[in-house]
C-alpha cells in the first residue's frame, strides 16, 4: 500500500520500467552504476522513496557511510510533518554527527535547506560529556535537541530554554586535516532534490520499509527503526477503513514486522541496577538508568499496542498472545521505571549534603529532557498514571490468554483434532499472567488439568496411561512450520515439575514429596529431582526430620535394587548423611562423632562402587570430602589428624597401593578387551585414591610444610607416579587421530595433572626464585612431553599456560592456548585463562588481537540475538525469546571480560607492533604510536576525535570511558562474570586465584578514566591559544568548556582511585597522582582562573604550574624508589597502564610550554622549564630502572633443571624443549617492551639539549 500522497510510482508499468535496472545492478553488486540510476539528473523517479531507499543502501554498500545516512535523514525527516525531527530521530542523528568529519560536516552546517545544521560540528569534548551526563543539559540543547536520545516530545524544547551553541572551534580542526577530500562532494552532486519543502506523511509502503530496514540495520539503528515502523502503524491505522482487502493485507504485514522490530530494539537496552552498597529501599540509580529504562519502556509499549492493533486485525490467536506477553513485560519495565523516578523524585527533595546546587540543576535539566515533562514536578503524577496502568496490563494478559485457551479447547472438542488443543507456549504465558498477580494456587489449580504428553524415558512408556491422546499429530516439518503458533503441547515432565515448584511455595509438602517421587520413578538418576525430593520430605523448617530422613534413605534404597548401576540413588545416600552433618554443625551440638562416622562410610561406599567404573566419582564427593574435613576439624601438626580422617586416608592408600600396576610385570603383548577393562578400572581406582588423599591434604593443613609431609605419608612418590603413568601408555595405547581414533584424552592424563599440582606445590614453598623456577620448568616438561602424547586433554594445556605464565613465558603460554581452539562463545568464558598474562607479559598486540576477537564476538551474537529471538517470537515460543533477550542484556552484553577487553584495548594501542599485526617475517621498525592509541605526537588530535565518535556504539573499545564516567566505583557497573572458572576443577592442592570480577571492572575502568583525561588534555591544549605581548591570551567558551571538562574528568578520576585504591601498588598509586596533577598543569596554564579574576596574569600561571608540577615529581620519585623490586610481567603491565599516558601527557605539556614560550630548552630562564625537566629526569630514571629490571628477568640457568628432571625421570629432550621455549619466549617479550622504553628515554633526554 502506497499512500497517494508519498511521492511512488503511479502505475506497474512505469514502476518496473525504472526499478528493474536498479534492482539487477543491486544483484549484481554494481553499486556505481545504482548510484547513476538514482541521482537526480536521471529523472522524477529519483524522488520516489522506493528509489530513494534503494540509493542509501548502494552509498552504505559502497563505503560512503556518511551520505547514505544524511540521505535516510532526508527520507525519513526530511519531509516529516513533525515539528521535533531532531529529538525523534535522535539516533540517526548521533549516527550522522559520528561519521561526520570536519569537511563533510561543515557543508552540512552550511546547507541551510538541512534540519541538521545545528546538530553537526557540535564539539568533541562535549559530545564526550554529553554520553555521561557532565554537563548542563542547556548548555549544549540547541532548540530543544540533545545529543543523546530522548522520547519523542516537544517538552525537552521548554526544557532547553533557548541554550547557546556548542559549536567548537571546529575550522581549526578542520584545517588539520591534511589531505583528506571532501566526501560531501558525491553526495552534493548525485543528493535527490530536497524535500522539506512539502509536509509529507510518514512512509507506510511495506516494501519501502523492508528496504530502509536493511541500511538501517548495518548502521545497528534499532531505534530509528523502531520509531519508523511506530509512525507507519500510526499513520495507516488512520486510514484501515478506507483500505481494500490487498491493501489490508500489506498494512497487516507492516504491522506484524512492526512488533518485532520493537522486539528487537530491546535488545539494546541495558539493565539498569543500583549501588549494591544501598539498602533495598534506597536503590541508587544514574541518569543514564533512568534514560535507558525509558527507551526500554517506550518499546515494550509501542510493542504491546501494536500487537493488540493487528489482533484485532487477523483475530490470530498467536498476535493475541503477543499481546498477552507483551502486556506483562510492559507492566514489568513500567515498574522499574516508577523506582527510577520515585528515587530522582525523593533525590532532588533530599536535604543539604546529596547534591550540589549545582549537580541538582543539571539533574532537574535532564529529567525534563528525558522524561519529557514541563517541570519535575510532574513526576509523581506521572508515576502514578505509569501506577494504574501496572495494575491493568496483568488483568488485560489474564483475559486474553485464558481466552485463547478457552477457545482451542473448545475449537478442539467440537473437531476432534488434537491440533487445537493448547500448546505448551499457551499455558506458559497463562500462568504467568497468574504468577504474577501472586495467584500461585490458582496458577496450580490450572496445572493439574493440562491434558499432557505422557511421562516416558528410553521408549518406556508404563507411566502414560492415556495421556498419548494429548500428543498433536506432526507429520513433518511444514506441519510446524504451517502452523501459527506452536503446537508441541504440555509435558507430563514439565507439569510435575511446575507443579512441584508451586507447591513449595505454598508449602504442600505431601504433594511434592509425591509428585518428585512420580519423577524419580521414571528418571532416577536426575540429581534435581533428588534434591527436591529432599528438600520437600526431609529439610522441613530447616531442621532435618527423621521420618521423612528415613523415609527418603528408603525409596533411594529401593531404586538402587531396582538399577545397581545409577550414580544418583547412592549418591543421595552420601547427601543424606551429610544433612545430618550439616544440622549439626548449624545448630551448634557439640556431640556429632555418629555422624561424621555415617558421613565416613557412606563416602567409603560410594567409592569403593564407583571408583572403578566412573572418572566422575571424586567430582561427585569431593564436597563431602570437604564437609568431612570442615566437622573434623583443621591440624596444625600431623598428630592432630582425627581419626575418621585418618582412615579415609588409610582407606584411599591402601587402594592406590592395591591397585598399582607399574611393578606388576604384566606382558606388553597382544591383550584381549576384557583385560584393557580391567586395567582402565584398576588406573581409575588409583587416580580417585590419590585424588582423595590430595584434597585431604589440602583441606586438612594450616601450611604447605605440613601439606608436604601428610602427601609423602599418604601419596605415592613422583617416581612412582611417572612410572604408573609411563605404564599406562604401555597398557593402554591410544589409538591415533590419522589411523582413525577419536580426539579423546588418554586414562592416564589425569596422574600427570596430580603430579603437576604436586611439583607446583614444592615450587611455591621455594625461598628463591631459581629454585621455584626450576621444580616449574620441571613441571613444563612433563607436560611438553605428556601433551605430545596426548595433544586433545585441554586440562594438561590449561596447566601448562599457567605455568609458562609464572616462568614470564608468555608466548609459549599463548601457543598452548591457540592449540586449544577457543572460539565463539568460549572467548568470553575462557579467554581470561591467557588475556592477562598477555599483558603481563608485553605481548601487547597479541592482547589486542584476541581483545579485539572477543568485541567481535559480542558485536556479532548482539546481531544474531535480535534475528533468532524474533524468529521464536514469531513461531509462537514467546517466553523463550524472552530468554534469549533477557540472556543477551543480562550475560552478553553486561560481559565483564566485554569491558576488560576494552580497556586492553584501549590502553595497548599505543604499543602495537606492526610485525606481529601483518605477521610477515621482516621486523617493522617498533615505534610508540605507529598504529593506533595516543602518545604525545602530531596525529593526537585527529586520534582523540575519532576516539570519541567512536565511543557513542556500545561495542566500540572507546565506549568504556562512558562507563568509568557513569559511576563512582566498580561496585556501581553491573556486569555479569562469564568466566567458566570451572575449567580449572582438577586443581586440589592449590586453587587458582583469579581476579574477582569487581577487580577486572576496577582495573578496566581505571583504564577508561586514564584514557578519558588523555583524550580531554590533548583536546585542551590543541585549542590553546599562545600568549601576545606578555597578557593571558583570551578564554573562549570552547577552551573554557574543555578545561572544565579536563578538570571535572580528573576529580572523578581521583575519587574513583580512592574507592579502589585497594588494588594498587605504590608505583599504581603514585603514576596515576602524577597523571592527574599535570592534567590540573595543563588546566591551569590554558585557562588561568577561569575569566573570574581581572588579576589574572602570566606569572600567576606560571607559578602555579610550577608548584602542581612538583607536585607531581615528588609522586615520581616515590615510584622510582618503588620500582626497584618490581618484577618483569610488573614492568610490562606498568608500561601501557601507567607509563605511556604519563609520557603522553608529559609531551602534551611541553608543547602546550613551548606555546607560551617555556620550551624544553629554556630551564635556565623559565621556572616552569625547569620543573619539568625535573620531572622528566625522574621519569627518565623510571625507565632506566625497569630496562634494567626486565634484563635481569631474563638470565636463565638451566643447569639445576637438568640435574631434577633426572631425579623424576623426565625426559631430558622435552626439558630442552621446555627450556628452549622460556628463553624464546622472554625475548619475545624483550623485543616487544623495550624499543618502547628505549624510545621513551631517547625522547626525554631531549629536554636536556642546552639551549644554543
Amino acid at each position: 500500500m502506497t499512500s497517494p500522497s508519498r511521492p511512488g510510482p503511479s502505475n506497474p508499468q512505469l514502476s518496473s520500467k525504472h526499478l528493474h535496472p536498479i534492482y539487477t545492478a543491486l544483484d549484481s553488486r554494481h553499486y556505481a552504476k545504482v548510484l547513476k540510476l538514482t541521482s537526480s539528473s536521471s529523472g522524477e523517479h529519483a524522488d520516489w522513496d522506493i528509489v530513494r531507499a534503494l540509493r542509501a543502501h548502494a552509498l552504505e554498500r559502497s563505503g560512503k557511510r556518511w551520505e547514505a545516512a544524511v540521505l535516510l535523514w532526508d527520507v525519513l525527516a526530511g519531509g516529516s510533518s513533525c515539528n521535533n525531527s531532531l529529538n525523534v530521530w535522535w539516533e540517526l542523528a548521533d549516527k550522522i554527527d559520528v561519521l561526520s568529519d570536519g569537511t563533510n560536516a561543515d557543508d552540512l552546517i552550511n546547507d541551510n535547506n538541512s534540519d541538521m545544521s545545528g546538530r553537526i560540528g557540535m564539539d568533541a569534548v562535549q559530545r564526550l560529556d554529553m554520553m555521561c551526563f557532565a554537563v548542563d543539559v542547556d548548555a549544549v540543547l540547541m532548540s530543544g535537541v540533545a545529543a543523546v536520545g530522548g522520547v519523542e516530545s516537544s517538552g525537552a524544547a521548554a526544557a532547553a530554554g533557548g541554550g547557546g551553541s556548542a559549536k567548537s572551534s571546529q575550522a581549526k580542526s578542520t584545517g588539520k586535516g591534511k589531505g583528506k577530500k571532501s566526501s560531501s562532494t558525491s553526495l552534493n552532486a548525485n543528493k535527490t532534490k530536497p524535500m522539506q519543502a512539502v509536509s509529507l506523511p510518514p512512509i507506510t509502503d511495506e516494501t519501502v520499509l523492508q528496504t530502509l530496514v536493511v541500511t538501517l540495520k548495518s548502521f545497528n539503528l534499532y531505534d530509528t527503526m523502531s520509531e519508523m515502523y511506530h509512525q507507519a502503524v500510526t499513520e495507516g491505522s488512520k486510514h484501515y477503513e478506507a483500505m481494500n482487502v490487498e491493501q489490508k493485507t500489506e498494512f497487516a504485514n507492516v504491522v506484524e514486522e512492526a512488533v518485532c522490530v520493537h522486539f528487537k530494539a530491546v535488545c539494546d537496552c541495558d539493565v539498569i541496577h543500583g549501588d549494591s552498597k544501598e539498602s533495598d529501599n534506597s536503590k541508587s540509580y544514574t541518569l543514564r538508568d533512568l534514560q535507558t529504562q525509558q527507551h526500554l519502556t517506550k518499546y515494550y509499549e509501542r510493542m504491546q499496542s501494536t500487537a493488540l492493533q493487528l489482533a484485532k486485525y487477523t483475530s490470530e490467536p498467536l498476535h493475541f498472545q503477543w499481546t498477552a506477553v507483551s502486556s506483562l513485560w510492559y507492566r514489568e519495565s513500567l515498574e522499574t521505571l516508577v523506582k527510577v523516578m520515585q528515587y530522582f523524585h525523593a533525590l532532588l527533595n533530599a536535604g543539604q549534603g546529596r547534591l550540589s546546587d549545582v549537580e541538582k540543576k543539571r539533574t532537574k535539566g535532564w529529567l525534563i529532557k528525558i522524561l519529557n515533562v514541563e517541570s519535575v514536578k510532574e513526576i509523581p503524577s506521572k508515576c502514578e498514571t505509569y501506577q494504574q496502568k501496572m495494575g491493568l496490563l496483568p488483568r488485560l494478559a489474564e483475559t486474553l490468554s485464558y481466552r485463547m485457551i478457552q477457545n482451542k479447547l473448545q475449537d478442539g472438542a467440537a473437531a476432534s483434532r488434537k491440533q487445537y488443543a493448547p500448546s505448551e507456549n499457551d499455558w506458559d504465558i497463562y500462568l504467568e499472567t497468574l504468577l504474577v498477580q501472586g495467584k500461585i494456587q490458582e496458577a496450580l489449580e490450572a496445572l493439574s488439568g493440562v491434558d499432557c504428553s505422557p511421562l516416558v524415558m528410553d521408549g518406556n512408556d508404563t507411566n502414560s496411561g492415556s495421556d498419548s491422546s494429548a500428543i498433536p499429530q506432526i507429520h513433518d516439518e511444514q506441519t510446524i512450520e504451517n502452523n501459527m503458533g506452536t503446537i508441541l503441547p504440555y509435558t507430563q515432565r514439565k507439569k510435575l515439575e511446575q507443579m512441584s515448584i508451586l507447591g513449595l511455595k505454598l508449602g504442600k509438602m505431601k504433594e511434592v514429596e509425591g509428585w518428585y517421587r512420580q519423577l524419580l520413578n521414571v528418571f532416577p538418576d536426575q540429581w534435581t529431582y533428588w534434591m527436591g525430593l529432599v528438600d520437600s520430605s526431609v529439610v522441613l523448617d530447616g531442621v532435618v526430620d527423621e521420618v521423612g530422613w528415613e523415609a527418603c534413605q528408603s525409596f533411594a534404597r529401593e531404586v538402587i535394587v531396582k538399577n545397581n548401576t545409577l550414580r544418583g540413588p547412592r549418591l543421595v545416600l552420601v547427601e543424606l548423611a551429610a544433612l545430618k552433618v550439616r544440622n549439626s554443625i548449624d545448630r551448634g551440638e557439640g556431640n556429632i562423632g555418629e555422624a561424621i562416622v555415617q558421613l565416613r562410610k557412606a563416602i567409603c561406599d560410594y567409592g569403593d562402587r564407583f571408583s572403578p567404573v566412573a572418572s566422575c566419582c571424586f567430582t561427585d564427593l569431593r564436597p563431602y570430602l570437604e564437609l568431612l574435613v570442615r566437622s573434623a576439624g583443621k591440624c596444625e601438626a600431623f598428630s592432630d589428624i582425627s581419626d575418621d580422617i585418618a582412615l579415609v586416608l588409610k582407606w584411599a592408600k591402601g587402594l592406590w597401593m592395591i591397585h598399582s600396576q607399574s611393578n606388576s610385570g604384566a606382558a606388553l603383548g597382544e591383550v584381549s578387551s576384557d583385560e584393557l577393562r580391567k586395567r582402565r578400572k584398576k588406573l581409575r581406582v588409583y587416580i580417585f585414591a590419590v585424588q582423595v588423599c590430595y584434597c585431604l591434604a589440602a583441606e586438612l593443613c594450616t601450611s604447605s610444610s605440613l601439606m608436604l609431609e601428610l602427601l609423602q605419608s599418604y601419596t605415592p612418590p613422583i617416581s612412582e607416579m611417572m612410572s604408573e603413568w609411563r605404564t599406562s601408555l604401555a597398557f593402554l595405547p591410544g589409538v591415533p587421530p590419522k589411523d582413525g581414533g577419536q580426539k579423546e584424552t588418554l586414562p592416564g592424563d589425569d596422574i600427570v595433572l596430580l603430579m603437576s599440582q604436586y611439583l607446583q606445590l614444592k615450587a611455591a614453598c621455594e625461598i628463591t626464585v631459581d629454585a621455584t623456577e626450576q621444580h616449574l620448568i620441571s613441571v613444563a616438561g612433563l607436560l611438553e612431553e605428556a601433551i605430545e602424547h596426548s595433544p586433545y586433554n585441554p586440562c594438561l594445556k590449561i596447566v601448562a599456560i599457567e605455568v609458562y605464565s609464572g616462568l614470564n613465558a608468555t608466548y609459549r603460554a599463548y601457543e598452548h592456548y591457540q592449540a586449544m581452539g577457543v572460539k565463539h562463545i568460549q572467548l568470553d568464558s575462557c579467554s581470561y585463562l591467557i588475556l592477562p598474562s598477555l599483558i603481563r607479559g608485553g605481548l601487547y598486540t597479541h592482547a589486542v588481537q584476541l581483545s579485539s576477537s572477543i568485541m567481535r564476538f559480542h558485536s556479532s551474537t548482539s546481531k544474531d540475538v535480535k534475528e533468532y529471538s524474533t524468529k521464536s517470537f514469531r513461531k509462537g515460543y514467546l517466553l523463550k525469546a524472552k530468554e534469549m533477550v533477557t540472556f543477551q542484556r543480562q550475560k552478553v552484553r553486561l560481559s565483564a571480560q566485554m569491558i576488560q577487553a576494552k580497556g586492553f584495548v584501549m590502553d595497548c594501542a599505543a604499543l602495537l607492533n606492526a610485525s606481529d599485526i601483518t605477521g610477515a617475517k621482516q621486523k617493522c621498525e617498533i615505534r610508540l604510536g605507529s598504529e593506533k592509541g595516543l602518545c604525545g605526537g602530531e596525529e593526537d588530535v585527529a586520534r582523540a576525535e575519532q576516539l570519541v565518535r567512536d565511543a557513542q556504539d556500545h561495542f566500540n573499545v572507546p565506549s568504556i570511558m562512558h562507563s568509568s564516567s557513569n559511576v563512582s566505583s566498580a561496585q556501581g557497573l553491573i556486569v555479569s562474570d562469564n568466566r567458566d572458572l570451572l575449567v580449572n576443577y582438577f586443581d586440589i592442592l592449590q586453587l587458582h586465584r583469579h581476579p574477582s570480577a569487581t577487580d577486572i571492572v576496577n582495573e578496566s575502568l581505571t583504564r577508561g578514566h586514564a584514557q578519558g583525561l588523555l583524550i580531554r588534555a590533548v583536546m585542551v591544549v590543541d585549542v590553546a591559544k599562545a600568549p601576545k605581548k606578555g597578557k593571558v591570551p583570551k578564554n573562549t567558551d570552547v577552551i573554557l568548556s574543555r578545561c572544565q571538562s579536563l578538570l571535572v574528568a580528573v576529580e572523578k578520576a581521583r575519587c574513583f582511585a580512592a574507592v579502589g585504591g585497594e588494588t594498587m601498588n605504590q608505583i599504581d598509586k603514585s603514576l596515576w597522582e602524577g597523571t592527574c596533577l599535570l592534567c590540573d598543569v595543563i588546566a591551569e596554564v590554558i585557562q588561568g582562573s577561569g575569566g573570574s579574576d581581572p588579576t589574572d596574569s602570566l606569572a600567576d600561571r606560571e607559578n602555579n604550574a610550577v608548584s602542581t608540577i612538583k607536585l607531581a615529581t615528588t609522586s615520581l620519585a616515590e615510584a622510582r624508589a618503588a620500582a626497584s623490586t618490581a618484577g618483569e610481567s610488573t614492568v610490562c603491565k606498568l608500561l601501557p597502564d601507567r607509563v605511556v599516558p604519563l609520557f603522553t601527557l608529559i609531551e602534551t605539556t611541553a608543547r602546550l610550554f613551548a606555546l607560551f614560550g617555556w620550551g624544553k630548552r629554556k630551564r635556565a630562564t623559565k621556572e616552569t622549564a625547569a620543573a619539568l625537566a625535573n620531572l622528566v629526569f625522574l621519569f627518565k630514571e623510571l625507565l632506566v630502572e625497569m630496562l634494567h629490571t626486565m634484563k635481569q628477568q631474563r638470565v636463565y640457568d638451566s643447569s639445576k633443571s637438568n640435574e631434577l628432571s633426572a631425579t623424576l625421570d623426565i625426559g631430558t629432550d622435552y626439558m630442552q624443549k621446555a627450556i628452549g621455549h622460556v628463553i624464546t619466549a622472554r625475548e619475545m617479550t624483550a623485543g616487544r617492551v623495550d624499543p618502547f622504553l628505549v624510545q621513551m628515554v631517547d625522547t626525554l633526554l631531549t629536554y636536556f639539549i642546552e639551549e644554543s
